[in-house]
């Protein structure tokens, strides 16, 4: 495996998640998708990717196929998820922006192939100049609705670098402007002080943004508490009410944990607010750290009640997305 394919992998997947075995679904399900006892899948993956060939191969050296539509449908579908939010990976370090806005015409492409199933969201890098500009392209084309930001690890961005943090809050601001919903990975990894100060300060900056922040807020357990315990400071640092986060990616980590490390994971998110947590799954054909069918299995795993359970799964995410 090439150097730039293990980075990618640890960027864009973060975890490697073996298959797993699902449980039988309700008797008489037919030819219904064979899903944990009790779930009949979502309403939408509100985190999924797709990658075009030529980014593809610059990541791997060549040989690997790029995302289609027709595989992610085909994910949705065995999974009994309605619907999915595509972020493209314009935003992609390749060193330039050469990347940024074919990638989104790539995403594009495949929300057209499925209008009703897809929601497109932008891949933007702060870094560039012609992030701005690409921002408000990019949003004009057929079912681009959204941003999606990937600072550390994804863009080459350190948020102790004022500049840095200042073309983020640039970018911010330009969703703002257009109603527009974001979805970021604050981090590749455990913020230091300064920089998760520098975060939260441009978080908090931006209180009209409908914000996902995913992996609950980083995928180490512990991580989600650096935006709940600011939101209850006095004054807060942040506002929870616009502020959303998905379960991708950090309920697999901990999907073997033992029970008390998953119901402190389930504690932390019913401080956050089980009607702003979000499913996904965080899948791309090229280095999926689960498929939605396994996040489906991962989910139940967990102790959450019955009616946590469906309120994650029925949760169209409408709220966040339009400003329903």
């Amino acid at each position: 495996m090439s150097k730039h394919l293990r980075n990618a992998i640890a960027a864009i997947a973060l975890l490697s998640v073996s298959a797993t075995v699902f449980a039988a679904a309700d008797p008489g399900a037919g030819d219904a998708p064979q899903l944990p006892r009790g779930i009949r899948g979502a309403a939408i993956d509100v985190h999924t990717h797709v990658i075009s060939q030529p980014l593809t191969d610059a990541l791997t050296g060549g040989g690997v196929p790029a995302s289609t539509g027709e595989d992610l449908i085909a994910r949705l579908d065995e999974a009994n998820v309605e619907k999915a939010v595509v972020l493209s990976l314009g935003y992609w370090d390749v060193p330039d922006d050469s990347n940024m806005a074919p990638e989104n015409d790539f995403a594009a492409s495949i929300v057209a192939e499925y209008p009703d199933r897809l929601i497109g969201f932008c891949g933007i890098n702060p870094r560039y100049d012609s992030a701005l500009s690409e921002v408000d392209r990019c949003l004009g084309l057929p079912g681009m609705v959204g941003i999606k930001l990937h600072p550390v690890g994804g863009s080459g961005l350190d948020w102790e670098n004022p500049e840095h943090a200042a073309a983020i809050s640039a970018v911010l601001d330009a969703a703002q402007g257009h109603g527009a919903p974001v979805l970021m990975h604050v981090t590749a990894a455990p913020l230091d002080d300064d920089g998760l100060i520098s975060a939260l300060r441009v978080i908090g900056a931006h209180p009209g943004v409908r914000l996902v922040v995913a992996h609950c807020g980083g995928v180490a357990d512990y991580e989600i508490e650096q935006y709940l315990i600011p939101a209850t400071s006095t004054p807060p640092l942040i506002n929870l009410e616009n502020l959303y986060t998905d379960i991708s990616a950090c309920l697999a980590f901990y999907r073997d944990a033992p029970k008390s490390q998953r119901e402190l994971m389930v504690w932390r998110l019913r401080k956050w607010g089980i009607e702003r947590v979000f499913f996904g799954s965080d899948y791309l054909s090229l280095a999926p750290v689960e498929t939605p069918r396994e996040a489906l299995d991962t989910l139940a795993r967990y102790p959450f009640t019955q009616k946590e359970i469906k309120m994650i799964l029925e949760n169209d995410a409408s709220a966040w997305l339009f400003g329903d």
